[in-house]
């Protein structure tokens, strides 16, 4: 039998591959918002940007792939909806971006209800019974 290194009911191996799945999609986020933000006030200095944030997204779409094919579905995108914290706090540093407390608030919710759900036991993790 094999051991799993779990986080509360989740294998590491999983819980990693998600959180990579966030951090890519952050970095997207921000590359594809500089890139166009470029193109349309600087000419084609944005297009390198762009373009390397849209590369970024076609990777996060096989790596979620691959982390559907591992979890249920109901498990993995609220899991994933960690990138909705991720992106507004890069926004802020990276992009000097002001967010509104009431949309902090919204993350501070966002954020238990992650917490929930990575507390619940899957009905399945494949390879994992």
């Amino acid at each position: 039998m094999e051991k799993i290194l779990k986080i509360g009911q989740l294998p590491l191996k999983i819980l990693l591959l998600v959180v990579a799945n966030d951090l890519l999609d952050t970095c997207a986020q921000l590359l594809m918002k500089t890139g166009v933000h470029h193109l349309f006030n600087f000419g084609n200095h944005g297009f390198f940007l762009f373009w390397a944030g849209a590369a970024i997204y076609l990777f996060n779409f096989f790596l979620w792939m691959t982390i559907l094919s591992k979890i249920d579905l109901s498990v993995a995108l609220p899991l994933a909806g960690s990138s909705y914290i991720l992106v507004p706090l890069a926004a802020v540093f990276f992009l000097h971006e002001i967010v509104k407390p009431m949309r902090w608030l919204g993350l501070v919710l966002i954020v238990w209800g992650i917490y929930f759900i990575s507390k619940s036991k899957p009905s399945s993790i494949k390879g994992h019974s």
